[in-house]
């Protein structure tokens, strides 16, 4: 054995010692890794340690009283169980390097050196520093002397320098209130201590230090900072025994020392200084609680939003703010945090605007810049020591427009989200949030997806853990659901009016007009307007890659320095300041994030940029296919029932896409009729159907509609209804109807373009609700099903029995942008998208027994190959 590593662990040996009660109390030989190191077996070391920690996670584990018996369980379970209940990630982390050396060591083809077995014996000593300083009796037995609040805040004090790399030294329990710890690191060649004195009131230390004749705080140390916390307000003097060096502090404000939060709050204030008027405009909504039962969201309160977050901040618990673009989440969210310093719980509140998360950043490296110009520690500790704050219950963490910072707007990109904010989630601190997408609003959802088998499902469990969240204790988010705006404006669209100096008492024109006007405006007042064309494509293509902070010097190379007056590169020089704010001490980003989901919209209007986006997946959300639409929609359109090609918006507003249609088709202007579905069965009678028949077509099914299932047994024979669609034919039937007629079936992507147009409309004819003009479940019930749940009544109670198919020309204002008819409605439609595995067909447009809102576009379902029914029907394309 060298003399280095003698010496090394005689070290250890001298630092295991420190923690000999805990040895005691649990039957422990820490000596024996020690032993095996030094005779040269630094595996066995490891699998020692490994059996110490296992024992240390079982006492854990029974002490909080975690479901299960934790005799039979392996590490990496202990770790998992015990995670919740550990605050310092330092120690979770060496948790796990310690299951990870475990883990080599088992395995054949790893050498193991002796640096492997020192780690081990160091990370554990770790986690037994932890237990030991906090004032913990969970590993030695000990009955702590001090009172239970006190001690609680002993521990939150300990272990914050443990976060910070110290080790503990000295503790000293003085009295019943009053306890003295001192901490201990090494920073290269330099040494530095930190001598906490914690107690009620300034009368329990007097008596303490003057019963000691101060000596406890007569240390010679270098480095030394001295802390006096106080549970207590009222300080009017300072202990004598004290002398000059050492900072009083109560313990409420004891995180001053840490973070300026008057800097950070007051920097946020004025990034949107006008978003922070009172009295303009009052911004109402729901607030949306879960049934315990049913596990159903139910409103539980309706009034002023701003009253309704302070109710939530004040009690606790996690809330999620959902609302439209400029609807006032970020008013409400930055008035919440402005408050801090009159709150009388959580005072300590943090911002984060997540549209200014980089693409491919990790939050934890988000929150280190966001967060280090006002943290009096290293860099490498502000995200550990906001961590630690976090998981102890002592902020509140407000998180605006978490959408704006998914890595893709689908479910698995929330989820990847969701994972990696987890472990502020999972804390005791009130988390906020803000969206436009309600991803959280319904926390069983987010557990079902938990104990799904799926691989996602399986991802996130893991990450939870990863993160020390316990799966199955996914913090419930209350929600807040703020109320569209329909007397006036919104509060972004009262801002963009007063900017433009509009009469708002004859209303105001849509968001993307106002924005648009706006940024027309300010370009133009800067002398910028001939470089408009150049600056929307810019941002806008920027958006779509997810890019959404700009550095000064990225906007010279990119754009020139034309956009700073006198080529001097400040947020002041800046000529489109106006529409920017700062993002950084160089850098900057849109005022709103609707201004650059407008310039997106506008990018994307020219089919050439749709096709030079293609294949980058770009970022599309809802707003921005809002927008294309409203910009777009004035654009005439043929009325030829053609769809040519191109790239066209598809896809659910939460999973919007860019595919392209590679061929020009033409549609049929109705779904097939019966009069000329019967000319096809006319047809097959007199010559039989082969040359017309799918080659799969099992020969046992025939191309008779299915009269059982029909809820009009003359549907076929009687005139009356020939000009109806035609339905109770399976896909067989229609793919040979369709080469009957030479043609085809549309595919799903086809059959969604040609009723959403080149603008990615809602409706074929638009975004605007009209019951009139669709045959739906609204229409026969002769109410509006706004959710479900209504829909479900009306089907179980038998109101919706009547209902059928209308004639395909009944409703003249269903009319696609191409001039074809009755897409939304009425029957569903049978496409050519088959998924073979499933037997299955995709059908398009929604029928007389859905409700409304599912009759959207970008509606699907699927249907059985051999299956028909009285709502479904197709029509056919002609290929060009």
């Amino acid at each position: 054995m060298s003399i280095e590593l003698d010496s090394r662990l005689f070290q250890l040996k001298n630092e295991l010692d420190d923690h000999s009660r805990v040895a005691r109390h649990l039957g422990l030989d820490f000596e024996r890794p020690i032993k095996s190191l030094g005779d040269g077996y630094p595996e066995n070391a490891i699998a020692l340690v490994g059996k110490i920690t296992e024992r240390i996670l079982k006492q854990l584990w029974r002490h909080h009283n975690i479901p299960g018996d934790p005799g039979g369980k392996a590490l990496n379970e202990l770790i998992k169980g015990a995670q919740p209940y550990i605050r310092s990630s330092n120690v979770l982390d060496s948790l796990r390097d310690i299951q990870r050396l475990r883990n080599r060591s088992t395995h054949d083809g790893y050498e193991i050196a002796d640096e492997d077995g020192l780690a081990a014996v160091r990370r554990l000593l770790d986690v037994l520093a932890w237990f030991s300083s906090t004032g913990s009796g969970i590993l030695s037995g000990d009955v702590p002397k001090l009172a239970p609040e006190v001690a609680a805040k002993a521990e939150f004090l300990a272990g914050l320098y443990l976060t910070l790399g110290f080790q503990p030294v000295k503790r000293f329990e003085l009295s019943r209130n009053t306890v003295y710890q001192l901490f201990f690191r090494e920073r290269g060649l330099r040494s530095e201590y930190v001598e906490l004195l914690l107690s009620r009131n300034v009368d329990d230390v007097v008596q303490v230090l003057e019963a000691t004749d101060g000596e406890l705080l007569q240390t010679r140390l270098p480095k030394l900072t001295r802390f006096l916390i106080l549970e207590e307000n009222g300080i009017s003097h300072a202990p004598s025994p004290l002398g000059g060096d050492y900072r009083v502090l109560t313990y409420d404000r004891f995180m001053d020392a840490f973070v300026d939060l008057d800097r950070h709050l007051a920097d946020i204030v004025g990034a949107y200084p006008q978003l922070l008027e009172t009295g303009r405009l009052t911004v109402s909504g729901d607030l949306l609680t879960t049934d315990e039962r049913t596990g159903e969201q139910q409103i539980s309160r309706v009034g002023a939003a701003d009253q309704l977050l302070d109710e939530v901040a004040a009690s606790g618990g996690n809330l999620l703010i959902v609302g439209r673009s400029g609807s006032g989440k970020t008013t409400l969210l930055k008035r919440l945090v402005a408050r801090s310093a009159t709150a009388s719980r959580r005072r300590y509140r943090f911002y984060f605007d997540m549209s200014l998360k980089l693409p491919d950043e990790e939050f934890r490296d988000f929150v280190t810049r966001i967060l280090t110009p006002y943290m009096a520690v290293e860099g490498a500790y502000v995200f550990e020591v906001f961590h630690y704050f976090a998981r102890s219950g002592s902020v509140l963490c407000a998180l605006d427009g978490i959408d704006e910072a998914v890595p893709s707007m689908t479910q698995a990109g929330f989820l990847e989200l969701f994972t990696e904010i987890a472990q502020v989630l999972s804390a005791e601190s009130a988390v906020i949030t803000t969206s436009r997408v309600s991803f959280l609003e319904d926390s069983p959802q987010v557990r079902r997806l938990l104990d799904g088998t799926a691989l996602v499902s399986e991802k996130l469990v893991q990450q939870l853990h990863a993160q020390g969240v316990n799966p199955m204790l996914v913090p419930r988010f209350s929600a807040l659901r703020l109320h569209d705006v329909t007397v006036s404006a919104s509060p972004l669209e009262v801002r963009l009016a007063d900017n433009l100096d509009l009469d708002r008492s004859r209303g105001l024109p849509h968001l993307a007009d106002l924005a648009g006007q706006h940024i027309s405006h300010v370009a133009g007042a800067a002398g910028l307007a001939s470089a408009l064309p150049s600056i929307t494509a810019y941002f806008g293509s920027a958006f779509l890659r997810g890019r959404t902070v700009f550095t000064f010097v990225d906007l010279v190379n990119d754009l020139g320095i034309e956009l700073f007056d006198g080529g001097r590169l400040t947020h002041e020089a800046f000529r489109l300041r106006a529409l920017f704010r700062l993002a950084g001490p160089s850098a900057v980003a849109l005022v709103h994030s609707a201004y650059q989901e407008l310039l997106a919209a506008e990018f994307l209007r020219d089919p050439a940029n749709r096709e030079a986006v293609l294949g980058a997946s770009p970022r599309l959300t809802e707003q921005v296919r809002e927008f294309l639409h409203r910009r777009s929609r004035q654009e005439s359109a043929a009325d030829d029932c053609v769809l040519p090609a191109g790239v066209y918006l598809v896809g659910l507003s939460h999973h919007l896409m860019l595919r392209r249609v590679e061929r020009p088709v033409r549609f049929d202007r109705f779904p097939v009729t019966v009069r000329r579905y019967n000319r096809f069965l006319e047809a097959v009678r007199h010559h039989g159907s082969h040359q017309w028949d799918h080659p799969d077509k099992p020969e046992e099914y025939s191309h008779e509609p299915w009269q059982e299932r029909l809820k009009v047994q003359e549907y076929f024979t009687d005139p009356a209804y020939e000009n109806h669609p035609a339905v109770c034919v399976n896909y067989w039937s229609a793919y040979a109807f369709a080469r009957f007629e030479g043609k085809r079936l549309p595919t799903s992507l086809e059959w969604e373009a040609a009723a959403r147009g080149a603008d990615g409309r809602l409706f074929p004819w638009g975004d605007e609700i009209d019951l009139d003009i669709v045959s739906s479940a609204d229409s026969w019930s002769g109410r509006a099903l706004i959710t479900y749940e209504a829909w479900r009544e009306e089907l179980d109670r038998g109101r919706l029995s009547q209902g059928m198919p209308c004639p395909v020309d009944a409703h003249p204002g269903n009319v696609s942008p191409f001039g074809i008819r009755e897409m939304a409605g009425n029957v569903w439609e049978i496409t050519g998208t088959v998924l073979d595995d499933l037997n299955e067909v995709v059908i398009c447009g929604g029928s007389y027994d859905n409700p409304y809102r599912a009759l959207q576009s970008s509606s699907k379902g699927l249907a059985r190959r051999r299956g028909c029914s009285n709502a479904i029907g197709f029509r056919c394309v002609e290929e060009l």
